[in-house]
């Protein structure tokens, strides 16, 4: 299925996901708003991640796999997440304007689902610095919302 006319964005299918593909850049700006909506709902008292020189815990940026999966596809039912690999190289911190760049290294028909593979890293926008590296494979759920 080709994109629509005036967007880019492929339907979230089987079809249209592909070992190769790049995803992104997105980028944006970490806010002390966003970290500290993030610690409470983790539960997290860190006062590392408080105030306006905070640090967002590391699984804040497990966020970054649904950005750019919204940025390259619409629509579908979602996937079920099933493996998480992530290393952590330096703090993001607040202020801090980062880039997500991601390229999907698997996708394949498996024990009769759809699995695909994203692997991605967020660097500092302005000085290149490596701050987290992840890969993320989910099940790609299909048009009624089943693993099949």
């Amino acid at each position: 299925m080709t994109a629509d006319a005036g967007n880019e964005r492929l339907e979230m299918r089987a079809e249209n996901v592909h070992e190769g593909t790049r995803l992104g850049p997105v980028f944006y700006i970490v806010s002390a708003k966003q970290i500290d909506a993030f610690a409470r709902a983790i539960g997290s008292t860190n006062p590392l991640h408080a105030g306006t020189g905070a640090i967002a815990p590391p699984t804040m940026r497990l966020l970054d796999y649904a950005l750019l999966i919204a940025k390259h596809f619409k629509g579908g039912k979602g996937g079920v997440h099933a493996k998480h690999w992530c290393e952590y190289h330096a703090p993001m911190r607040a202020g801090q304007a980062v880039r997500v760049d991601g390229v999907m290294t698997d996708a394949a028909h498996k024990r009769g689902k759809f699995y695909f593979t994203l692997e991605y890293e967020t660097r500092d926008a302005a000085t290149g610095e490596l701050l987290t590296r992840q890969a993320i494979t989910s099940v790609l759920l299909n048009r009624k919302g089943r693993m099949a």
